[in-house]
C-alpha cells in the first residue's frame, strides 16, 4: 500500500462526498449559515446524516438538550467502529488520534476491507501516515462539497426545493445497506411499523428523538431477555 493506491482506493468515496456534501452547503446557505459556520459544522460534527440534522434543528430552534441526544444516538454506531479496529489503531503513533475522529462510515469500511494491505510490511509511521491520509482524503472530499455547495448557492440562488429529501434518501440508502449485511425481517418489520407509528401519532418535531429513544429501550430489553 502506498499514498497512490490510498489516493485511488478513495475516489468512490470522492464520488459521494462531494454532491450530499454540496446538498448541505446549498442548505446551509439557504438558511442564512455563514460560511465559517458550515465550515466548522462540517469539519467538527462530521457525519452526514448528523449534520443534516443539526442545520435542521438550529433553523427550527430546537433545545439543546434534544439535539445533544438526536445527535448522539445517530452518532452512536461510530464507539463500534473504534472498537472493531481496536488493535489496529493501537499500533499506530499519534496519528490514531485523527483516525479516530475522522472514522466515518466509509473510512471505516475502507480500514476494515484493506485491513491487511494497510498492516502488512509497513513500518508503524509509514502505517500511521497511509490511514491517515485516508482519512484525511475522505474528510477533504466532504468539506470540498460543502463549499462548493454554500458557494453555489451564493452565486446562482439555485431552487433547493426538495432537496431536504437528501436526508431521508441518505437514511434509506443506510437502511438497505444495513439490511443487506443482516437481514433479519422482524427487525425490518419492527423498524417499520414504528416509523409508521411515528408518522401517525407524534409530533413531527419529536419524531425522530422519540424513535431513535424507543430504539434504544426496545435493544436494551433485547439483549437482556436474550440472556
Amino acid at each position: 500500500m502506498d499514498f497512490k493506491k490510498t489516493f485511488f482506493l478513495t475516489l468512490p468515496v470522492a464520488f459521494a462526498y462531494i454532491p450530499l456534501g454540496m446538498a448541505l452547503g446549498i442548505l446551509a446557505a439557504s438558511n442564512d449559515f455563514s460560511y465559517l459556520q458550515i465550515l466548522a459544522i462540517s469539519f467538527f460534527v462530521y457525519s452526514g446524516s448528523a449534520e443534516f440534522l443539526l442545520v435542521s434543528f438550529i433553523v427550527n430552534n430546537e433545545g439543546l438538550l434534544g439535539i445533544f441526544i438526536s445527535l448522539f444516538l445517530v452518532g452512536f454506531r461510530h464507539f463500534f467502529y473504534t472498537i472493531s479496529l481496536l488493535k489496529e489503531l493501537k499500533a499506530l503513533n499519534f496519528l490514531r488520534h485523527y483516525v479516530i475522529f475522522a472514522l466515518s462510515d466509509e473510512s471505516f469500511a475502507l480500514l476494515s476491507t484493506y485491513k491487511k494491505e494497510f498492516n502488512e510490511e509497513l513500518s508503524k509511521e509509514t502505517r500511521s501516515i497511509l490511514q491517515a491520509f485516508l482519512c484525511f482524503l475522505n474528510q477533504s472530499y466532504w468539506l470540498i462539497g460543502v463549499s462548493l455547495g454554500f458557494v453555489l448557492q451564493n452565486l446562482i440562488k439555485l431552487d433547493y426545493s426538495g432537496i431536504e429529501f437528501a436526508l431521508s434518501a441518505l437514511f434509506i440508502v443506510i437502511s438497505i445497506d444495513a439490511y443487506k449485511q443482516n437481514p433479519n425481517k422482524n427487525i425490518l418489520l419492527f423498524a417499520l411499523i414504528l416509523g409508521l407509528c411515528a408518522l401517525l401519532f407524534i409530533d413531527k418535531k419529536y419524531m425522530l428523538f422519540s424513535s431513535l429513544f424507543i430504539v434504544v429501550l426496545f435493544l436494551l430489553f433485547r439483549s437482556k431477555y436474550a440472556r
